[in-house]
């Protein structure tokens, strides 16, 4: 499965929040706001691709000027959360289409900052609206956001140049917004499949070209095995992410060690959810969340395969079982 790219992010958009941060704010009551809304409903629209509608209640939030549908007469009221580094604001957020937009704003940079020491990392938007608003409205909905923006890079895209979402640790994202799941939320877009009951056409190129040793038919009969057929002498994945943590320790990678951890990484994009459910144990899936983002790329050396187009094609199958695995340990 391939998964959109966030919309209206520029590269350094991450970084506004450095210089609000340097003086802390003082801290705002979220409850005392909450009774200060009464908000019935919030619905969060993600930057993924779709149709959306603004919710006929309460209010509706877009992130960067997502781009509207164009009659909105008849519908609910629609707020812009914006990153305040853009319109020099003193908040890590702007909010814009509301009357108590400094409000929501410090509420918002208040809830990044608290979620950031468990993150490593800034937060992003939509996790920080989702946070705050389960504690401002009585029911939250979201749409077209997943918290897994693809990490695979275009052929046009120059090796020195950082994808956006790069910046956002993702799987730890969707680690708190497991917390968040009860029955005042709808977040459909939310529960993963496993990765290899996608249709084959969504499956990225790298999963049937990158690794040209392993035949489809080996791909397709390790993707059938059940748990019960299982043996230990099945290799943990797990420790085959290790060779890739090593490889962010090191400055400089050869060519050759880049080849053969692009061939691992194949393979390990190819291992069927059932092999990664056997390994997977929540301490493990937590130490794996660092290799792959970078929340400062311009000061920061990147790891190697977040910027290299052909490892790159093979992270959100990767990814995609990481988070699998969080989801079925929680559930």
């Amino acid at each position: 499965m391939s998964y959109p790219q966030p919309l209206a992010e520029a590269p350094q958009s991450h970084t506004h929040m450095h210089r609000p941060l340097a003086e802390p704010q003082p801290r705002i009551s979220l409850s005392a706001l909450a009774e200060q809304f009464k908000l019935e409903q919030a619905t969060i629209i993600g930057n993924a691709s779709g149709d959306w509608q603004p919710a006929n209640k309460g209010l509706t939030f877009i992130f960067n000027g997502t781009q509207c549908p164009e009659d909105l007469s008849t519908h609910g009221q629609v707020v812009n959360i914006a990153n305040g580094g853009f319109a020099e604001s003193q908040y890590a957020f702007e909010v814009q289409g509301h009357p108590q937009g400094v409000q929501l704003a410090k509420a918002l940079t208040q809830v990044a900052t608290d979620l950031t020491p468990s993150l490593g990392c800034w937060p992003s938007s939509g996790l920080t609206t989702v946070v705050l608003m389960m504690t401002l409205a009585q029911k939250v909905q979201v749409q077209r956001m997943s918290l897994l923006p693809s990490l695979q890079r275009s052929m046009d895209l120059p090796n020195n140049i950082h994808l956006p979402c790069m910046v956002h640790n993702w799987l730890g994202e969707r680690r708190i917004a497991q917390t968040l799941l009860c029955e005042r939320i709808d977040w459909p877009e939310f529960n993963l499949t496993p990765w290899e009951s996608m249709p084959k056409a969504c499956l990225t190129e790298a999963l049937y070209s990158c690794n040209t040793d392993l035949q489809d038919s080996n791909l397709h009969h390790t993707q059938n095995l059940h748990h019960s057929e299982l043996s230990h002498r099945v290799e943990d994945p797990f420790s085959q992410l290790d060779l890739l943590r090593q490889s962010t320790l090191t400055p400089n990678v050869s060519e050759q060690t880049k080849q053969q951890l692009r061939e691992q990484l194949a393979k390990l994009a190819r291992t069927s959810s059932a092999i990664w459910q056997q390994f997977a144990e929540k301490s493990k899936l937590k130490v794996y969340e660092s290799l792959f983002f970078n929340h400062r790329p311009e000061s920061q050396m990147s790891p190697w395969y977040l910027m290299d187009y052909a490892a790159s094609q093979t992270l959100d199958a990767i990814r995609h079982q990481l988070a699998y695995c969080q989801q079925q340990l929680t559930n």
